[in-house]
């Protein structure tokens, strides 16, 4: 019988959040409900039971809920309530409930409990919660009445996370830090050291613990995990942890992806050049670990380099344009790399497995690995991808989104993953084919085929495996779609010439061409980091100083990050 190789995903700290929320919407975005226009083929298809879990709720009611265990701080939650919204007994307030006076507010809100099932109201004991603030889009949401061409303003008013999810958590998926509330001008979980301690806490560890062990027994085939976290703060720490606990308890494949914010970290009782030395440490300690405890990490952001970076400059993609420091844009495009980057072995076809997949990507211990997107994928109007590909003149047609990273185009191993890219789009007919005839990327018969070919011819001693499915990357409501330029149709193709697209429409998918790249360049990016500790005087970070982080830990972490580096020496590839 034929295992789900199902995998659990963690999500530790608020810009891992804001990531994961788009991660699960996207998911949402692509389930198929009946007959659907979009015509692509089961088997290229996202397998959706490998990253969630299908269950019944208190009332006998079928729930289809990520497998996932979320970590963040009080006052990151808004309107969600801790338990989800799908079990227990928890009844959403509604603004008609508003004008009400107390006692018909409580009368309302039984009669409503009663008429969903969730309870008799005579066994019924409610109580009411402070009114949070809620977004525009989650009102509508909670109505059934989201209006897909309206303007919610989200880049300008989102707050938290959870004012755009759109997708429903388990009760169990939720974890808040106890004792920690979210202050936006500094970090109140400042150090790798704090995260690691709060781990070792009975009031964070026994139950989460659990709840980890509740999902796994739940699998029939778990084959590994997926960990979204902050690396700039404390979550990295309690991120380390945790894996070092699956690796104990589990001893499965485990993909990490470091995430860096796109904004500057403030820290307490700490200015900008002890803030600096802090995010250097915290940095320093989290790739050691993970160099010994993850299978494969990829650190990830918007920003072109992470040290000394002030002005806040961005990497660019042609055709889209952000806000540098907005999180709820910015996680968004990292997110659309996570979804597509990983579908090469969570497609409906794939055999692949997470540890083989990992393991093809990153050889001879050479953990740490590169991204590379290209949003959208920039196919012209009518153009076919023989012709793009022809017509590239060698450029790169990624952006990388690996911080101070540039893995080359020698002696590169990478995953490429092609979306959104139709059959009838690879080449002409042979009756209408003309000079495609005379390339020979007109032999091939799939878009991954060509992809093959293409880095075969364009990356010297290059080892690249292709994936590729016509299904796009959803961008409606609630990706932000405002980040595409007028020059791409709705479609995400470019339009031709200086054509722009009509003025009142909107970008609602589009073509991704994603990477996860490895080669001896990234020991530049470990070189660039190793550098930022000669200006760190340890001594000076009260931060690290109350955490109890001993000298001797950090300057053995420095030694074994220089021996990690040293595997991406031109004499160590494969």
């Amino acid at each position: 019988m034929e295992h789900t190789r199902e995998i659990l995903t963690f999500q530790f700290g608020t810009y891992a959040n804001y990531v994961g929320a788009h991660f699960w919407n996207q998911q949402e975005a692509n389930f198929r409900y009946g007959d659907e226009s979009d015509q692509v083929a089961e088997e290229q298809l996202p397998h959706n039971d490998i990253l969630y879990r299908e269950g019944l709720n208190d009332y006998n009611r079928t729930t289809y809920t990520p497998r996932l265990l979320s970590v963040d701080l009080a006052g990151t939650l808004a309107h969600l309530p801790v338990a989800g919204e799908l079990y227990g007994n928890f009844v959403q307030r509604d603004e008609e409930l508003l004008p009400l006076g107390t006692g018909e507010k409580l009368q309302k809100a039984r009669q409503l409990a009663e008429e969903s099932g969730v309870s008799a109201s005579e066994q019924l004991d409610v109580v009411e919660q402070p009114q949070a603030a809620i977004s525009e889009y989650q009102r509508d949401l909670l109505k059934n009445a989201v209006v897909p061409e309206k303007n919610y303003q989200l880049a300008e008013t989102v707050s938290s996370w959870a004012d755009f999810l759109y997708a429903r958590y388990h009760p169990r998926t939720l974890n808040i830090l106890p004792g920690l509330v979210r202050d936006p001008a500094v970090q109140c979980l400042g150090t790798y050291s704090a995260g690691t301690e709060l781990w070792q806490g009975a009031a964070f560890n026994d139950d989460f613990c659990d709840r980890i062990r509740l999902y796994v027994e739940e699998c029939d085939g778990l084959q590994g995990f997926h960990m979204l976290h902050d690396i700039d703060d404390g979550f990295a720490g309690l991120a380390g942890k945790c894996l070092e606990h699956l690796n104990d308890e589990y001893g499965r494949a485990s993909f990490v992806v470091p995430l860096h914010y796109p904004r500057i970290t403030s820290y307490a009782q700490a200015d900008s050049r002890l803030s600096h030395g802090i995010r250097v440490v915290n940095s320093v300690l989290s790739y050691h670990h993970l160099s010994e405890q993850a299978t494969m990490f990829t650190p990830l952001s918007t920003l072109e380099t992470i040290w000394r970076n002030n002005d806040l400059k961005s990497r660019r993609f042609e055709g889209l344009h952000w806000q540098a420091d907005n999180l709820y844009q910015t996680s968004a495009l990292l997110a659309a790399f996570l979804d597509t980057a990983t579908l090469g072995y969570r497609l409906r076809g794939t055999p692949q497995s997470l540890r083989l997949f990992c393991g093809a990507v990153s050889p001879a211990g050479r953990k740490m690995t590169a991204a590379g997107m290209a949003l959208p994928f920039g196919l012209r109007e009518g153009q076919d991808l023989i012709e793009f590909l022809d017509q590239s003149g060698g450029q790169a047609l990624l952006t990388q989104l690996t911080p101070g990273c540039e893995p080359g185009a020698s002696y590169v191993v990478q995953s490429v993953t092609a979306r959104g890219i139709p059959a009838e789009r690879l080449k002409r007919p042979r009756e209408l084919a003309g000079d495609q005839l005379r390339m020979a990327a007109y032999g091939c018969d799939s878009v991954s085929q060509m992809l093959q070919l293409y880095y075969q011819c364009s990356y010297h001693g290059s080892v690249t495996n292709a994936a590729a499915t016509p299904l796009p990357l959803k961008t409606q409501l609630p990706f932000p779609y405002e980040v595409f330029g007028a020059a791409f149709s709705g479609s995400g193709l470019r339009l031709p010439g200086e054509a722009e697209r009509e003025a009142g429409t909107r970008v609602d998918c589009a073509p991704v061409l994603a990477a996860l790249q490895n080669s001896t360049h990234l020991g530049e990016h470990l070189d660039n980091l190793h550098a930022q500790t000669h200006r760190v005087q340890l001594a000076k970070l009260q931060a690290y100083s109350n955490s109890g982080l001993e000298r001797d830990e950090y300057e053995t972490a420095l030694d074994q990050l220089l021996e990690f580096r040293d595997l991406y020496a031109d004499s160590q590839f494969l």
